[in-house]
């Protein structure tokens, strides 16, 4: 289904939760009931966890994970034909197409956040990734020539569709018939505000959702605490946590780019998945991650894409100008360096204690 391509950068829980009960803050006997599920949803991993336990069970509470997952894929799926946007993208006209409101909100939220970053996340950019070799196919050996580039990126930009309102609902036109919208950068985020929303309406006060780099939290732990959350060291094979962070009831997610790469086989150069939209090239810079905090994954899935693409010095600066709270990792002289903007220490300083 959908799956992040531009990376595969885990948000790991640091808490003790892999059982279905915890000691409470004062280490006696008592124990506490957790409802814990996990599972596959849009070609990666999920995980819920609801300290003090579900009331309705744990079939049930993965039942509404999964029922969420669905209807989103059921918008944004590029691998569902039915999906609403794989049908958009087999839409070979400039004729109107009729799409959801829903669809509409979160094309129009994404061509927002892209907007804020100069268009260095960009929703459009599917022909390239696909062209690199990065895509369905996978199959590339060598990069691709810089005429086939510059075709591709015909189909590439802010100029390539519009969304129509109208008193009959919402249209979305392609402005070149061959355009194709792929919304799987943002898929987990929105994976990850679905259940989180579905939560908070059942009245569920403590949750960690998680959907491979994009998750959700509120309230606490199984053990009373607040939640921490590591990010990843990406020098290390073994998944370990390089930071860990207190999301304070925001979302948060990590862009990474130091797992899916191709290798030329004629100059045995190593190239990476994350593809800047302007060019249309791999980014060949050191910043290896970029982690978001926002109010919600959708927009933390949005911009973690584009500033990893501009790398951590135009990234912080950016956030340091917007005071959005980001933290970056370089790979520098064989370490893994971390970069945070001033908006991002309450976050690092819960993480700490």
């Amino acid at each position: 289904m959908i799956k992040k391509h531009l990376f595969s950068t885990l948000l790991l829980s640091i808490f003790v939760a892999s059982s279905i009960t915890a000691c409470s803050p004062d280490n006696s006997e008592k124990e506490k009931v957790v409802t814990r599920v996990q599972g596959k949803t849009m070609g990666t991993f999920y995980g819920v966890i609801v300290p003090g336990g579900y009331s309705k069970g744990s079939e049930a509470l993965k039942n509404l994970a999964e029922g969420q997952f669905n209807y989103i894929s059921k918008m944004i799926s590029s691998f569902d034909p039915t999906s609403e946007i794989a049908r958009f993208n087999e839409h070979k006209s400039t004729d109107p197409f009729p799409i959801s409101d829903e669809l509409g909100m979160i094309i129009q939220e994404c061509d927002h956040q892209s907007r804020r970053i100069d268009g260095a996340m960009d929703i459009t950019v599917g022909p390239l990734v696909n062209l690199w070799g990065f895509g369905k196919d996978k199959s590339r050996q060598t990069p691709p020539t810089q005429e086939e580039i510059d075709e591709v990126k015909k189909l590439i930009g802010f100029d390539s569709y519009r969304i129509r309102n109208t008193p009959n609902g919402t249209l979305l036109v392609k402005n070149d018939p061959n355009m194709r919208i792929d919304l799987s950068t943002v898929g987990e985020g929105l994976g990850a505000d679905a259940v989180a929303v579905k939560l908070i309406k059942e009245g569920v006060k403590d949750f960690f959702v998680n959907v491979a780099g994009a998750s959700r939290s509120r309230g606490y732990n199984p053990n009373g605490k607040l939640w921490k959350i590591g990010i990843e060291d990406p020098t290390k094979p073994d998944h370990s946590v390089f930071v860990a962070v207190c999301p304070l009831d925001q979302a948060m997610s990590t862009a990474g780019s130091y797992r899916n790469f191709f290798k030329d086989e004629k100059t045995g150069k190593f190239y990476s998945h994350v593809i800047d939209p302007k060019t249309g090239r791999p980014v060949d810079h050191n910043t290896v991650s970029v982690t978001v905090i926002a109010r919600n994954a959708l927009v933390t899935d949005a911009l973690d894409t584009g500033l990893l693409v501009w790398g951590a010095d135009k990234a912080l600066a950016w956030a340091e100008k917007y005071q959005i709270p980001v933290y970056t990792i370089e790979y520098k002289d064989g370490k893994a360096v971390g970069r945070y903007s001033r908006a991002f220490e309450p976050y690092l300083k819960c993480g700490q204690k």
